[in-house]
């Protein structure tokens, strides 16, 4: 069952509620729509914190590039490698609970009216490490923070040419 259908069946209750009383026993109870609302804020907050580590990651990476090529601070450019390295883990890393938490986000839709809601909010962990390895490998991930190591790592050695003549 995709997203869509989802949300067509929970406005169909939604409607039908407003009309004729509670929604019929296969339509998501009050509870299920609140634990589905929890899961989502969920997911909002892993994509905000994604979308903020691309930022510092590409701050951070051109001041320290900036710096570096205003005297000789080679040490600023590996700093900047690492610090964007870092980012690039953190960001995976929030990146797969954001897809752990849609996978529990559909659980719970399609979930049968006749199990009760029991509000979990942990995503699947197993495999973990292999599974973040996965997502930090994607490649608009990799495409990004690679580009911004490749830009400081030609900068590395351009620096390093320059300062040796």
């Amino acid at each position: 069952m995709d997203d869509s259908s989802v949300i067509r069946r929970l406005a169909r209750a939604l409607r039908e509620s407003d009309k004729n009383g509670p929604p019929p026993e296969e339509d998501f109870s009050e509870a299920r729509v609140k634990h589905l609302e929890f899961i989502q804020g969920s997911i909002i907050r892993m994509s905000k914190n994604s979308f903020l580590f691309k930022g510092w990651a590409v701050s951070l990476a051109s001041g320290l590039a900036a710096f570096a090529a205003v005297g000789d601070r080679r040490a600023l450019l590996v700093f900047a490698v690492m610090s964007t390295m870092l980012f690039w883990a953190m960001d995976g890393y929030y990146l797969w609970l954001e897809r752990g938490f849609v996978a529990l986000h559909n659980k719970v839709a399609e979930a049968p009216a006749s199990q009760p809601v029991d509000y979990v909010m942990s995503v699947d962990k197993t495999k973990a490490f292999r599974k973040w390895l996965r997502t930090m490998l994607r490649w608009h991930l990799v495409l990004f923070y690679g580009a911004i190591i490749a830009i400081d790592l030609i900068a590395v050695i351009y620096f390093r040419k320059v300062a040796n003549g």
